[in-house]
This record gives C-alpha cells, sequence and structure tokens, in this order.
C-alpha cells in the first residue's frame, strides 16, 4: 500500500506539466470570409479551445478509467483468493466444531463433573497462570504472553505429564476464537470494498453522464463545422456565379468590336463608354452581390453565437442548480487535470480539490460569458457598419442601372440610324444596278443590229457552210458519243483498278493472316508440345501424391493403431491404479477408523483413571491424620504401580499412533507418485491426441491439394482440346478463303482482259470514224489481240491512239477557225447558260474545296491523334464518313455529265437554228468542260487516294484494336466482315 500511494503522489506531480501543454490551444490559421474574418476568428479559437479541452478531458477520464478497472481487476483476484482461504477455513472449522462436539457429547455422557474445560479458562486474565492458554494462531501476534511454567508439586496427587491432552484443547479453542475474529474482521474489510466499490460506481455513471453531456456538445460542433462547410460551398457557388457574369462582361465588351460593320465605324465610336459603364454597373452589382453574401454569413455566425450563447447559459444553469458546489464537468476536468490511483480515501481527497477549484472554474464560465456578449456586440457593429454599406451600394447600383438604361435607348437611336443608313446605301446600290441593266439592254440592242448587218453576210456563207456543217455535226455527234462511252469506260476501268487495289490489298491481308495463321499454328502445336509435357508432369506429380497420401495413410492407420493400443494400455493402467487407490483409501479409513475407536477407548479409560483417583485422593485425606506415614508407603507403592500401568498404555498408544502415522504418509506417498503417473499418462496421451489431429490436418490439406491438381488437369486438358479444335478450324476455314480468293483473282483478271479489250475496240472504231482516209495509220497502229495481258504494252499503244486522234482533231480546229467570226450572236446566247453553269460549278468547287478541308483535317487528326475530336477507337465513322464523300463525288460527277449533256442539247438545238451557227466556240466550250471534267477527275483520285489512306488506316487500327483485345480467330471474321 505504501509503494502505490508513493506512486500515486509521483504521478500526481508529474503528469499536470503534460497536460497543460497538452491544453494549450493549437494554433490554426482560422479564416472565414471577407468581411466576417475579424468576427468569426476568436469564435473558431474558442472552439478549437473547447474541442481541445474536452478531447484532453476525455483522455483523462478514459485513462483514470483504466486505472479503475486494473484496480477492481486486483481486488477482485485478491477477494477471490480470500474467499477460498474462507472456505478452506471454514471447512477447518466445521471438521474442528464436529470433532469437539464429539468429544464433549462423550464426556458428558460419562460424567459431568469430569469435564476440565471452562468458559473461564478461555477467557484471558482468568484461572492461575498454569492454566492460562495463550493463543497459537499464526495470523496474529500477542504480545506480553510469557513463557509457560508448570504447575506447582506441592499437590498431593501428581501426574508425570499431565498437560498434553488438555492443552491440544485450548490450543484447538484458542485458533478456533482467533478464526472467528479474523472472520469478523474479513466481513468488515469486505463490507467496506464493497460501499467503496458501489461509490466508484456511482461515481463512474455520474463521468459517463458528464461524457455523455460532452459528446452532445462535441455533436453540435459537428453541425457548426458542416454550416461553415455549407458556407464555404455557398461561397463557391457565388465565385463561379461571379465568373460566369465576368465572361458575359467580358463577351458584352468583345461583341462590339466584332460585330461592328463597315460602314458604322463612326456610329460605334462612341458606344465605347455605355460599354464600359455596363462593364462597371456590372461589377457593382458582383460587389453588391458579395456583401450580400458577407451579411447572409454574418446572420448566421450571429445566430449560431446566440445559439451557442443559450447553450452555455442552460448548461451553467444545470450544473448549478441541483449541486451547490462544482458541477460534473469541472469534476471530470479536476479528475483529468489530477488523476490518481482509487484508493479508499480518494473520494474525501476529491471534494476537497472540488471545492477549492469550483471559484475559479466559476470565474472562467463568467468571463467566458462576458466575452462572448462582447463578441456578439462587436459583430452586431459590423453588421450594422456593412448594412450601411450595403444600402449605400444599392443606391449606387440604383444609378448605375438608370446610367446603363439610358446608355441602353441611346445605342437603339444609333442602331436605328445605322439601319436606315444601311437602307439608303441598299437603294442607291440598286439604282445603280437598274442603270447597269439599261446599258447593257443598249448594248444588246447595238449587237442585235450588228447581228442583223452580219446575217447578211451570213446568207452568203451559209450555202458554203452547209456541208461543212452537217460533217461537223455529225463528227460532233460521234465525239460526243464516243466521249460518253470513253467516260463510262473510265469509269469502269476505275473501278476495275479499285477492285484490282482491293483485291491486292485484301491478297497480302489474307497472305498475312495466312503467315500469322501459320505461326499460330504453330504456336499452338508448341503450345500443344508443352501441354503435353506438363500433363506428363502433372501426372506424375499426381502419382507421386497418390503414392505420399498412400503412404500417409498406411502411416495414419499404423499411427491410429498404435495410439488405440497405447490409450487401451493407459486405461487399463489407470483402472489399476483408481483400484488401487479406491483399495488404499478404503484401508486408509479403516485404520482411521481403529485409530479412532483406540483413541476413544484410550480416553475412556483416562476418564475412569481419572474418577479412580480422584475417589482414591478423597479417601487419602480423610485417613491422613491417623496413618500418615503408613499411607505415605503404602499409597506411594500404589501410585507408583498404577502411574507406570497408565504411562505403559499411553507408550502403547503413541507407538500406534506413530505406526499408524507413518502408514498414512507412506500410503499419501504412494497415491501421490501414482498420481503423478496418472498425470503423465494424461499429457502423453493429449500430446498424441494433438499429434493425430495434425496428421488428420495434413491428410485432408494433402487431399484437398491433390483434388486441386486434378481439377486443374482436368481445366488444362479442355483447354488444349478446345485451342487444337478451334485451330484446325480456323486452318480449313483460312485454305477454304484461299481458295475463294484465288477464284475470285482469276476471275477478276478475266474481266479486267475483257475490259481491256473491249476498251481497246472502242478506240479503234473511234479512230476509224475520225479518220476515213488515214486506213495506213489506222493499220499502223492497230492493236495486237496478245496485248491486253500486258497492261504497259496496252496503255503505251492507247496513248499513241489518243494522241493521233489529237492531231486529228487539231486539224479539224484549223479548218474551223474561219468561222469564228460568224458565231459572235450565238456566243452571247450560250454566256448565259454557260454563267448559270460557271454558278453551279462554282458551288461544286466550292463544296469541294469543303472535302478537301475536312479531308485534310481528318489527315491531321490521324497524324496528331491528340488534337482529333475523335479517335481512331471509333474507325466505322470514318468509313462512314469516306463513302458519303465517295458518294457525293458521284453524284457532283454525275451532275457534271447532266451540265455537259444539257449544253451538247444546246448546241443542237442553236446548230438546227441556220443563224446562229458557232461550231468552233461549241467545241471550245467543250474542251473547257473536259478540262473542267478532268480537274475534277483529278481532285476525284486525290480524294479516292485520302479515302483509301483512310479506309487502310482504319482497317489497321480495327485489327490492331481486335488483334489486341480477341484471338486469331476474331481477327479473321472481322477482316472477312470488313472485306465482304
Amino acid at each position: 500500500m505504501d509503494s502505490s500511494s508513493g506512486t500515486d503522489d509521483s504521478a500526481r506531480g508529474s503528469r499536470p506539466r503534460g497536460r497543460a501543454a497538452r491544453r494549450r490551444p493549437p494554433q490554426r490559421d482560422v479564416r472565414g470570409p471577407r468581411g466576417s474574418s475579424s468576427g468569426s476568428a476568436p469564435e473558431n479559437a474558442g472552439i478549437t479551445d473547447k474541442m481541445s479541452a474536452l478531447a484532453s478531458t476525455l483522455q483523462d477520464t478514459s485513462r483514470n478509467l483504466n486505472k479503475v478497472d486494473r484496480m477492481l481487476g486486483q481486488y477482485r483476484d485478491h477477494t477471490d483468493g480470500q474467499a477460498e482461504a474462507m472456505a478452506l477455513l471454514k471447512e477447518n472449522l466445521e471438521e474442528s466444531i464436529g470433532q469437539l462436539q464429539a468429544q464433549r457429547l462423550r464426556r458428558r455422557s460419562a460424567s459431568a463433573s469430569a469435564s476440565t474445560l471452562h468458559t473461564s479458562d478461555l477467557e484471558p486474565g482468568s484461572g492461575s497462570e498454569g492454566q492460562r492458554f495463550y493463543p497459537t494462531s499464526p495470523l496474529k501476534d500477542y504480545p506480553g504472553s510469557p513463557l509457560r511454567r508448570w504447575r506447582s508439586r506441592s499437590a498431593s496427587v501428581r501426574f508425570k505429564d499431565p498437560k498434553p491432552a488438555p492443552e491440544d484443547v485450548h490450543c484447538l479453542h484458542q485458533s478456533l476464537r482467533d478464526l472467528r475474529s479474523d472472520q469478523v474482521r474479513l466481513s468488515d474489510d469486505l463490507d467496506r470494498e464493497i460501499l467503496l466499490r458501489n461509490r466508484s460506481d456511482v461515481d463512474t455513471r455520474r463521468a459517463m453522464e458528464n461524457l455523455t453531456e460532452h459528446l452532445a456538445v462535441s455533436q453540435t460542433h459537428d453541425s457548426m463545422r458542416e454550416d461553415l462547410l455549407r458556407t464555404g460551398k455557398e461561397k463557391q457557388e457565388l465565385q463561379r456565379v461571379r465568373l460566369e457574369l465576368q465572361r458575359e462582361v467580358s463577351l458584352l465588351s468583345s461583341r462590339p468590336h466584332g460585330q461592328r460593320p463597315d460602314g458604322g465605324e463612326s456610329s460605334g465610336a462612341p458606344a465605347r463608354p455605355d460599354l464600359e459603364r455596363e462593364v462597371t454597373e456590372l461589377r457593382a452589382r458582383l460587389g453588391k452581390a458579395s456583401v450580400l453574401s458577407e451579411v447572409e454569413e454574418l446572420k448566421k455566425a450571429l445566430e449560431r453565437g446566440e445559439r451557442e450563447r443559450l447553450q452555455l447559459c442552460v448548461q451553467v444553469e444545470s450544473w448549478l442548480g441541483p449541486l451547490p458546489g462544482l458541477p460534473l464537468t469541472e469534476l471530470v476536468a479536476s479528475s483529468s487535470t489530477q488523476p490518481t490511483l482509487w484508493s479508499p480515501a480518494g473520494p474525501d481527497r476529491h471534494l476537497a480539490c472540488l471545492e477549492h477549484t469550483f471559484p475559479s472554474a466559476a470565474a472562467v464560465l463568467t468571463t467566458d460569458l462576458a466575452r462572448r456578449e462582447q463578441q456578439q456586440l462587436r459583430m452586431l457593429d459590423q453588421l450594422r457598419d456593412i448594412q450601411s454599406r450595403g444600402k449605400a451600394e444599392q443606391r449606387e447600383a440604383q444609378a448605375l442601372l438608370q446610367e446603363s438604361s439610358r446608355s441602353r435607348e441611346e445605342l437603339k437611336v444609333r442602331a436605328q440610324e445605322a439601319v436606315r443608313q444601311w437602307r439608303a446605301k441598299c437603294r442607291r446600290l440598286q439604282k445603280e444596278l437598274e442603270e447597269t441593266k439599261d446599258s447593257a439592254q443598249l448594248h444588246a440592242s447595238q449587237a442585235t443590229r450588228e447581228k442583223e448587218g452580219s446575217q447578211a453576210q451570213l446568207k452568203t456563207t451559209t450555202v458554203q457552210t452547209e456541208a461543212v456543217r452537217r460533217e461537223l455535226t455529225e463528227v460532233l455527234g460521234r465525239l460526243a458519243h464516243r466521249e460518253e462511252e470513253l467516260h463510262r469506260r473510265d469509269v469502269g476501268l476505275s473501278e476495275a483498278q479499285q477492285r484490282h487495289l482491293s483485291l491486292e490489298q485484301e491478297n497480302q491481308e489474307l497472305r498475312e493472316s495466312s503467315a500469322a495463321l501459320q505461326e499460330e499454328a504453330l504456336r499452338h502445336a508448341s503450345l500443344q508440345a508443352r501441354l503435353r509435357q506438363e500433363n506428363q508432369r502433372l501426372e506424375e506429380q499426381a502419382d507421386a501424391q497418390a503414392r505420399n497420401s498412400r503412404r500417409e495413410q498406411e502411416t495414419h492407420a499404423s499411427l491410429q493403431a498404435s495410439l488405440k493400443e497405447e490409450a487401451a494400455s493407459a486405461r487399463a493402467q489407470l483402472d489399476r491404479l483408481t483400484q488401487r487407490l479406491a483399495a488404499e483409501e478404503s484401508s486408509g479409513r479403516d485404520l482411521q477408523r481403529d485409530l479412532r475407536a483406540k483413541l476413544s477407548e484410550a480416553q475412556d479409560e483416562r476418564s475412569a483413571l481419572g474418577q479412580q483417583l480422584q475417589l482414591e485422593r478423597e479417601v487419602h485425606r480423610k485417613e491422613l491424620e491417623s496413618l500418615r506415614a503408613v499411607a505415605m508407603v503404602v499409597d506411594g507403592g500404589g501410585r507408583s504401580r498404577k502411574e507406570r500401568e497408565v504411562q505403559e498404555a499411553l507408550r502403547l498408544c503413541r507407538e500406534e499412533r506413530d505406526e499408524m502415522q507413518a502408514r498414512l504418509t507412506e500410503v499419501k506417498v504412494e497415491v501421490s507418485s501414482e498420481k503423478e503417473q496418472s498425470r503423465a499418462l494424461r499429457l502423453k496421451l493429449d500430446r498424441m491426441k494433438e499429434a493425430c489431429d495434425k496428421l488428420a490436418q495434413e491428410h485432408s490439406a494433402k487431399e484437398e491439394e491433390r483434388s486441386l491438381l486434378h481439377r486443374k488437369y482436368q481445366q488444362i486438358k479442355q483447354e488444349v482440346d478446345s485451342r487444337a479444335k478451334s485451330g484446325a478450324e480456323q486452318r480449313r476455314s483460312s485454305e477454304a478463303e484461299l481458295v475463294s480468293l484465288g477464284e475470285k483473282v482469276s476471275r477478276l483478271e478475266a474481266e479486267q482482259e475483257a475490259v481491256l479489250s473491249s476498251a481497246g475496240e472502242e478506240l479503234d472504231i473511234a479512230c476509224r470514224g475520225l479518220a476515213r482516209n488515214a486506213e495506213d495509220k489506222l493499220q499502223a497502229i492497230s492493236q495486237i489481240p496478245g496485248l491486253v495481258k500486258d497492261p504497259h504494252r496496252w496503255l503505251a499503244e492507247t496513248k499513241s491512239k489518243l494522241r493521233w486522234l489529237c492531231e486529228e482533231v487539231r486539224e479539224r480546229e484549223g479548218r474551223e477557225r474561219r468561222l469564228r467570226r460568224q458565231q459572235q450572236q450565238a456566243k452571247e446566247q450560250l454566256k448565259e447558260t454557260q454563267r448559270s453553269r460557271d454558278q453551279e460549278q462554282e458551288t461544286l468547287l466550292q463544296r469541294l474545296h469543303q472535302q478537301e478541308k475536312l479531308i485534310l483535317e481528318i489527315i491531321c487528326t490521324l497524324g496528331h491523334p491528340d488534337r482529333a475530336p475523335w479517335t481512331l477507337d471509333h474507325p466505322g465513322e470514318l468509313l462512314d464518313r469516306s463513302r458519303q464523300t465517295e458518294e457525293e463525288m458521284r453524284g457532283l460527277q454525275d451532275r457534271v455529265v447532266d451540265l455537259e449533256m444539257n449544253t451538247r442539247v444546246a448546241l443542237d438545238h442553236l446548230e438546227s437554228m441556220p443563224e446562229k451557227v458557232s461550231l468552233v466556240e461549241n467545241f471550245r466550250d467543250l474542251e473547257e468542260s473536259r478540262r473542267q471534267r478532268d480537274s475534277l477527275q483529278q481532285r476525284y483520285t486525290r480524294h479516292r487516294d485520302v479515302d483509301e489512306k483512310l479506309e487502310a488506316t482504319s482497317r489497321g487500327a480495327k485489327l490492331a484494336a481486335l488483334s489486341s483485345s480477341g484471338g486469331p480467330s476474331r481477327f479473321l471474321s472481322s477482316s472477312l466482315r470488313s472485306d465482304t
């Protein structure tokens, strides 16, 4: 107990320093909004101080509770030990009391006067010094106990050793009395400890209630934190709205500069100050919104402060109302500031400390309330200032709104004036257009007059040109027909070339796929070989594991048999030992009974001898005076004989008792040794059982591992079989696809030869039609029958034929140059149609330019995938766009062909009119249309090349994605699907 008090004092002296350091408020950077930073900072600081104080008190209370639990555990162990000791003492007392009661009953039945035990002998201070029996209890020290004195030998009847039996009885009585006093003292101690424990339970309950109150306060603080977070979110939303308003202001400020018309520069110059006013107005609105948000935040802070003040008031009233002293919170705080180990004198000391600390705690609470009221007053003053500022800013904003409305009206007036100016300008331009139209009509009338003058000249030349015109019309019709056929053949050739290219690409892809399939087949073969090896190895492992499991089962069975045998032998030994113990116990009981019977007989003899001695004493006292000398001799001889007999009987009893005790000790030693043997055998059995359990667990684990390996083997076998089947199917499908592709290639080659031969025949027919008198040249240029199989030579021959045709056309042009002047009138009529056609062509060209830009953007995005609005994860979109562009180009080509047909129809109509014949100009228009068509075709070829590149890239991306995601079967199926 002294050591525990010392540790308490040391802990009491050393801990407040660390706690004072721990209770220092953490310096946190608590920042509120713009306007409420000065008001909310002390509140946040107070909240943090309270939270830190609560945390420290909770830590101290938890520490104290842990200590109390530890002490209670120690006390419980101590009380359990004492209860066990008391139970043993009770058993011993009951046995001794039973023995004493039996002895008393026997003595009372013998004679009531023979009892030598009196109540006065048990009390201290009663009787003589020789008959006083001192306590022999080892639990207490009894000072002042003198040494035992022998009885005086002045009595008439003297025994040699008369004290052993009464001393034993008195010792037993004294130990009983000591035990009763110790029992009373222990019961008092137990009652005292129970009271202290009840008080500690009550204190812990109060502390727990106080902790729940503190937790409620902490929950209110958490709600305040949530409010602060919500205000932060509202502030972020305000900032976002502010940014959006700033963006709108920037857009408004940049819009007049971008939308200012060419003619309104003079009117847009004075609009800048209006826009600046609008910007300032919007900024004022933003400032007003921020001020309003700050006002709302300050209002919320005021409400929170009032709620906290009310809560503090309620808490102070609840603390000060029921208790005249310090509240439970201060109890917990004081217990946290000075934690001590629980002791019986702890509550008084604790109450004294609480009485000393109550005034300081009340002063702290009053100062805290005063500080909070001052903070609220300061916050009210700030609110008033902010409201006055908000009103002033509201007035300024209203003035700015009025100015902005005025500026908007002025801008509207200026815009209306600008619109009026534009309308006047448009009217002026319309007048100029009408004047130009009138001048054009005058020029047209002059042209008609000139035309009438030239008609007279034309009449003279019509007769001469009729034959030439007829020939030219025929030639032009044939040329137009041939050009149409050539165009169709060109389209067929381009399509055949595309097909050929696509087939070559397919061949390459098929070769690549066949190579990949072969590689995969080789890989599959290697995998199959490896899997076979693994299967063999796994089978060997499974066989080895099966052998091991069999061995383990055999060892397990042998161990179980040996364990059963050892258990049977151990049980037999235990049975033998138990039988032997039972026999020994029965013999010990018989010996105890015999000893008790002998002791009872000896006591009866002793009591009878005592009675005889008393009778003889009385007789000897009566005959003392008369026969003193003779009686002394006779009486001394008889006494010595009786004493000898009694001593011999006592000696025999003692010897028998010693023999019985020695026999009992031997039996006890044998019993203890047999018990130790049984314990050792039990331990051995437990160990063997544990070993059997371990072996069974290992056997089950190995069985599970073997089953898992067998499952894995079956799964791998199934996977290998499925992979082999899929590889064979893929090989068969690839072979079938190769055969079909070879047939397609042969078919396309035959189609190519047929197309080339038909194109050569058509060229020969055209050459024969143009060159009627040049058979020799045609024979020189005519194609060889086997030339179709060599495309390069066929192209050279066709180029030579086309050159010859061009030369023929040039000769015809030289002949027709003389008729240029006669076609001026027809040229004016054709110009109008040509203008419409040019407009359409311009629109078509614009669309082509747009398509080319789109294609270039697509190519750029393919080159720079990080800048692309879409990625290569969707190649189908690129293919759809390329197909759409191809369809649009084909539509454009069809429209160009339609325009050419329309021009030819118009030319035929003009040729039917003899007054408006202009063959050379028509031929030139046809040449121009042909050039335009060539340029369109060149653009189309470029567009087609780009589309082919896009298709190739998209196909490569698709193949890469399929090869990375799926296996070779998906790769082949996707490639076949894209080809079809």
